[in-house]
């Protein structure tokens, strides 16, 4: 399996923009007015766009109550893309002008400055982002299964990218990992969010959006203490007359699970929303219960849903909608483009709470003092799920971003 995936961050140089006089480490001096200009201010869920500046800034003039002596030494080229541990605001990304080290940074309260450390030089750090970056660009470039250079997706594949990348990050700045004892802050969640991006590849233009395997379905059932139940043809009418939605109930399943979103009824056949709730969709379209999205009578139940919704599959595309039940323009109809979509992005929610909840019970936090695991899924779950469907994200009426926004559900990944 090829992992090559570092990706060059930068070029060129800083456009002839002064450097600070506080910035007297040589090597860091040279690569940021020969060799290195930002071209995009994102990077492994750190923002650069202060380095983007006309002028660095010391973190004196980046925080007003750090006062500590060295600050004006001490130059902040970003930030994080979610808060630092107990701050309710980002770390900064710190570059120390005399040593040429990179930190995460945030006020200790008392006028100084509490560290930890990210990488062992300017270069080492877009190196490591390179390498986080690349990952998103070897799940497209290892897409297409007739190439030669072809991936497998399926949630076997993310845990060995993750290893064989982590691998070759330790191995391009060994004195980092040697200083955190093999544990350095950032870098290894922000890795594996990014190879969940090879648990389905996409599908074709006439097909269903992502090609499921069959262990996806049965990992996202074990994440969420289930089975698997695979349909039979006899429990399938003959309305569900999209072949593709049909196959993928037939040799993939659904999840049969206590917590999960989808709540899939262990047995039966698949009947219609209008058998099922006859008052919402009367033959004649009136009644006071009648459902505003009529359209839907011939849908098939598929499962239940988050807030006492159930999820109607059109049996003629493959489409997943949510009903007008709770209100009668919210959530919007469209859930998701078709199954695999749904179960995608299902199985790369799980995926991330499953990791939240391992920090959340893990005891021993790698010696963190700024750097929370949680924070960085939390952070960027929005992000990581909008990509996989982005229509699902259209608007503030539509299920996942109600749920995001949801203070009583509390964070998206509780």
């Amino acid at each position: 399996m090829g992992t090559d995936t570092k990706t060059t961050t930068g070029a060129a140089g800083t456009g002839g923009r002064p450097l600070p006089a506080g910035l007297t480490h040589e090597p860091s001096r040279e690569f940021l007015a020969e060799r290195y200009t930002l071209e995009g201010s994102v990077l492994a869920y750190l923002d650069f766009e202060a380095l983007r500046a006309e002028e660095l800034r010391t973190v004196a003039s980046w925080y007003e109550d750090v006062t500590v002596e060295g600050a004006d030494r001490l130059f902040v080229l970003g930030e994080t893309c979610y808060d630092a541990a107990d701050c309710w605001a980002p770390a900064a990304v710190v570059l120390d002008g005399a040593d040429g080290q990179v930190y995460l940074g945030c006020p200790d309260g008392s006028g100084g400055l509490d560290r930890e450390p990210l990488a062992s030089s300017l270069p080492m750090l877009f190196e490591l982002c390179g390498f986080v970056e690349g990952v998103s660009g070897l799940a497209e470039q290892t897409r297409d299964p007739e190439a030669e250079n072809h991936i497998r997706r399926g949630p076997l594949t993310h845990p060995v990218i993750a290893r064989l990348v982590g691998e070759q990050m330790r191995e391009t700045d060994p004195d980092l990992f040697r200083r955190t004892d093999d544990r350095p802050a950032h870098w290894e969640t922000a890795l594996l969010v990014r190879t969940l991006a090879f648990g389905a590849r996409p599908g074709g233009p006439d097909g269903l959006a992502y090609v499921i395997d069959p262990l996806l379905v049965e990992d996202l059932a074990e994440l969420t203490g289930g089975e698997v139940r695979r349909f039979t043809e006899d429990e399938l009418p003959a309305r569900l007359s999209h072949p593709a939605t049909r196959r993928l109930l037939l040799t993939c399943g659904l999840p049969v699970a206590p917590r999960c979103m989808l709540d899939v009824d262990p047995e039966g056949p698949l009947t219609t929303m209008a058998e099922d709730y006859p008052e919402g969709y009367p033959a004649d379209g009136d009644g006071e219960e009648a459902s505003v999205r009529p359209h839907q009578a011939g849908f098939l139940n598929l499962a239940g849903w988050t807030y006492d919704l159930v999820v109607a599959l059109d049996g003629a595309t493959g489409r997943v909608e949510l009903p007008d039940w709770a209100d009668e323009e919210e959530p919007t109809a469209y859930l998701h483009r078709d199954l695999s979509a749904l179960l995608y992005t299902l199985w790369t929610y799980e995926r991330l709470r499953a990791e939240r909840r391992r920090w959340d019970e893990e005891e021993d936090t790698a010696g963190w003092t700024l750097f929370d695991p949680t924070e960085l899924l939390d952070g960027v779950a929005e992000e990581t799920l909008r990509e996989l469907d982005p229509e699902a994200w259209d608007t503030d009426a539509h299920f996942w971003p109600m749920l995001a926004d949801d203070g009583h559900m509390g964070r998206l990944l509780e």
